[in-house]
């Protein structure tokens, strides 16, 4: 309903020009009451459901590595999931045996993964862990995430290999994201402070941090996110069942001992817009459930 004093004034006789007027004032008056948070000033509630919605929640499909890409794509784009790291810990197609996602796929098998992406209407997050030994495989590397639309490359590299990265990065129009494993890995990089120093100086070069690796090496993820603060480019997001065990122990979101919610707050504080890749190692065999529980959590906080 028009508020009282609209009506009023369109009781007068005034020019159509005015009227318009008033009824644009009216439909931006209504439009504001429309968007406002909901009873009892909830507004930190409203602007949390605000942010959750624009999340970009994507499966890392190593999640799925006892299934192929075929089967398991279509699982989640039918339930409203479809973001994808891809890796190449997984076998695409029964078509096309013992194919795994990289540089060495011909153009027919090119061609039918870029198609089948994009008739289950799904986007690629990511592709990785690859870690390609020296420049030329960087360089390869990036033309390929160019052709096949990947924008961002997981990578455990060395470090004397970031400066070709930087320069290959910018000719393909790519991002490189160092990720982490547990502190068994053989390398530094579940210090975040460590990767911090490494990638500082690049525009291209970020961080992939993998929570659930921090929290087996006993580094608490609130800690680690500010750690890498305006150098995330995406998160490996898990919850644990316990911190500190080097065991992975992946559970759904929220239901492990792990601050998921002080995580996302601190993410947020960041400004942090890039995918949320939900990797669930953990009940290979029928994990599909659990792992849309973690993408509701997301949903909903």
């Amino acid at each position: 309903m028009f508020p009282p004093w609209i009506i009023n004034s369109l009781n007068m006789k005034i020019s159509m020009k005015k009227i318009s007027a008033i009824i644009l004032i009216a439909a931006v008056f209504l439009g504001a009451c429309s968007t406002q948070c909901p009873l009892k000033g909830e507004r930190q509630d409203c602007q949390t459901a605000k942010v959750a919605q624009q999340r970009k929640i994507a499966v890392q499909m190593f999640t799925f590595k006892n299934y192929t890409f075929e089967e398991s794509v279509p699982w989640l784009a039918k339930n409203g999931v479809r973001g994808l790291g891809i890796t190449a810990g997984q076998y695409l197609s029964k078509k096309f045996p013992k194919l795994r996602f990289g540089p060495k796929m011909d153009a027919q098998q090119r061609k039918w993964f870029k198609d089948f992406v994009k008739q289950n209407n799904c986007w690629i997050a990511s592709f990785g862990v690859t870690n390609p030994k020296d420049a030329k495989e960087v360089e390869e590397l990036c033309a390929f995430a160019k052709e096949m639309g990947v924008p961002l490359i997981l990578t455990e590299s060395r470090p004397e290999l970031l400066p070709a990265w930087e320069k290959s990065c910018q000719k393909y129009g790519v991002k490189m994201a160092i990720h982490n494993h547990a502190s068994n890995s053989g390398n530094n990089y579940y210090n975040p402070k460590i990767v911090m120093d490494m990638i500082k100086p690049y525009k291209n070069i970020g961080a992939c941090p993998d929570n659930g690796h921090w929290s087996r090496s006993g580094i608490d993820p609130v800690y680690g996110y500010k750690a890498l603060s305006g150098k995330i480019f995406a998160v490996h997001i898990k919850d644990q069942a316990e911190y500190g065990n080097i065991k992975n122990q992946c559970v759904p979101f929220g239901e492990g001992v792990l601050d998921m919610e002080g995580m996302l707050a601190e993410l947020d504080r960041q400004g942090f817009d890039g995918p949320f890749i939900i990797e669930y190692e953990a009940k290979w065999n029928d994990n599909l459930g659990d792992v849309l529980k973690c993408a509701r959590y997301l949903e909903s906080h």
